[in-house]
């Protein structure tokens, strides 16, 4: 089993692998930091998965996501994420996404169960989040495609989805890893895609649409 795990983070990519040479003795691992490394790797080598963090350096894993399945359109992608949120799932799974865990369901079974479900060519979520997304489509609310938020890259949508939790511009940065000014960049973007005129009115927004807790 050949399995290519895509973070920035050393880390991270260091406690995965060990899991997963814990978890299945044959495997082989490889590690990508960036986007750029991460096609590369997928382009010359046949995997079995691919591990793919959200945040992958200064573009977000999310962008990167449609552009593998293009290369290889039937390498499952395990998405991992530090954000729950349905949007993020339902943009990962829309873009090719054969599983999506949040970094706290990540425990080795957790993550085990989902690389062997993914192989055996089926989809994976974590019970948690399948239940949300069960409740959210039940009640009526699931995702209109025309809908400002919709029209956000997945990078805004990140950024959108910090602002939308009140964290302020610095705060932001600090947390994605970019500059302060290209933040403010990104919040001039969303402003103008969603034709809002501030802050507060991108928080309004988000409790009205019910994307943030």
């Amino acid at each position: 089993m050949k399995i290519l795990i895509a973070d920035d983070h050393s880390i991270v990519r260091s406690g995965l692998k060990r899991m997963l040479e814990g978890g299945f003795p044959d495997v082989v691992v490889g590690e990508a930091t960036n986007t750029q490394e991460l096609l590369s790797a997928v382009k010359s080598k046949d995997w079995d998965a691919v591990i793919l963090d959200v945040a992958l350096g200064a573009e977000s894993g999310l962008a990167a996501l449609p552009r593998v399945k293009e290369l290889r359109p039937k390498l499952p992608v395990i998405v991992l994420s530090m954000y729950g949120e349905r949007q993020f799932v339902m943009r990962a799974l829309a873009d090719g996404a054969s599983a999506y865990l949040t970094k706290e369901q990540a425990a080795d079974e957790e993550l085990f169960r989902a690389v062997r479900t993914v192989c055996a060519g089926r989809r994976y979520l974590g019970e948690a989040l399948a239940e949300q997304l069960a409740d959210h489509i039940a009640g009526g609310r699931s995702t209109n495609p025309a809908s400002p938020h919709q029209t956000l890259s997945s990078r805004e949508l990140e950024v959108f989805l910090l602002l939308a939790a009140a964290k302020t511009v610095t705060e932001i940065a600090e947390r994605l890893g970019i500059s302060v000014k290209t933040v403010s960049t990104y919040r001039t973007r969303i402003l103008e895609k969603m034709a809002l005129q501030s802050t507060a009115e991108i928080i309004q927004y988000a409790v009205r649409n019910g994307l943030v807790g």
